[in-house]
Formats: structure tokens, C-alpha cells, sequence
């Protein structure tokens, strides 16, 4: 151990060539992790951005869905109400067979 103490304290050419390579390597393994950081970055903020694309045409696409679907059930609503007003004992009729119906279906068991 006297001899590595001894050895460590005496600078030859080789082992301050070892140390410059030594400080070239971790120079190198720091500009290789900043690029790994950057590319990171990169990908994230494109899934990021590609995610809130998909969302927007998402949230519009289902607006116009729901939209669609309102206007029909309310065209549907006034085609019942026109039914009704033209023609009142087939509504009731229909009212009771169907209300008798549903009556013998969920009264069996």
C-alpha cells in the first residue's frame, strides 16, 4: 500500500495521459446525456401536442354527435305530438296496448 500511496502523489506522462482521457470521457458521457434530455424533451412535446389534436377533434366531433342526436330525438318528440294531434284515439290505443304489454311482461315470473 506504501508503494500505490507513494505511486499516486508522482504524476508520469501516462497516467496524466490516462486523466486527460478520463476528462475527455466524462465530457463526452455529459454531451451524450444532454442530447438523451433533448431528444426526450422533443418526444414528449410532439406527444403532447399530437395528444391535445386528438382531444380537440375528439370533444368536437362528439358536439356534433350529441347535436345530431338532440335535433333527431326532437324531431322524433314533434312527429309523436303531430301523431297524437291528428289522430288521438290511435294514440291511446296504442298507449294501452302497450301499457298492457309491458304489465304482462313484468308480471311474469
Amino acid at each position: 500500500m506504501a508503494q500505490s500511496k507513494a505511486g499516486a502523489k508522482t504524476s508520469t506522462p501516462e497516467t496524466e495521459r490516462l486523466s486527460a482521457q478520463i476528462d475527455a470521457l466524462e465530457d463526452s458521457i455529459a454531451k451524450i446525456s444532454k442530447t438523451l434530455v433533448e431528444m426526450g424533451s422533443a418526444r414528449r412535446d410532439a406527444v403532447i401536442s399530437d395528444a391535445t389534436e386528438k382531444v380537440a377533434h375528439l370533444k368536437t366531433s362528439s358536439e356534433k354527435h350529441l347535436q345530431e342526436m338532440q335535433d333527431k330525438a326532437e324531431d322524433i318528440a314533434n312527429r309523436t305530438g303531430d301523431a297524437v294531434r291528428r289522430q288521438p284515439a290511435t294514440a291511446v290505443g296504442l298507449a294501452v296496448g302497450v301499457g298492457f304489454l309491458l304489465g304482462f311482461l313484468s308480471g311474469r315470473k
